[in-house]
């Protein structure tokens, strides 16, 4: 193997190729690989920071409506014991009113069958008469 000037040359040459095509081509290409993997990273640290932002408010959304939950049970049950105490308090109220008619209706029919008695018994003594009259009168 023989080393001539062409082969140093093309060694030269070679070298000033290497460093021009990373000077030219290598270092951007570089720069833009390293610009989308920091592009990337950033997006990645964002949306972890999101999605535990996310994952907060969600707990606490879930708190709050087991709290409406628990609050809006006790709301109903509190109304629910309202609701059979004036259902108790308005059958009572009802069947004393209902009590208190038929003993005032008693007392008028009451009323009514002793005036009646009387105006029967008045009869009755009326037509008494009248008999004995007629008894005693055609005899």
């Amino acid at each position: 193997m023989e080393f001539n000037a062409t082969f140093i040359v093309s060694a030269i040459s070679f070298i000033v190729f290497v460093f021009i095509m990373n000077a030219i081509f290598y270092k951007p290409l570089q720069k833009v690989v390293d610009q989308r993997q920091k592009f990337i990273d950033d997006t990645n640290e964002e949306a972890k920071s999101h999605r535990v932002k996310s994952e907060a408010i969600l707990k606490d959304k879930a708190k709050k409506l087991e709290k409406i939950k628990h609050e809006a049970k006790k709301i109903i049950s509190e109304k629910s014991e309202e609701v059979k105490t004036q259902k108790t308090s308005m059958t009572s109220e009802a069947q004393q009113k209902a009590l208190q008619k038929v003993e005032s209706t008693k007392g008028e029919l009451q009323k009514s069958s002793d005036e009646a008695q009387k105006v029967l018994s008045q009869e009755a003594k009326t037509l008494a008469e009248v008999i004995t009259a007629k008894v005693l009168g055609e005899r």
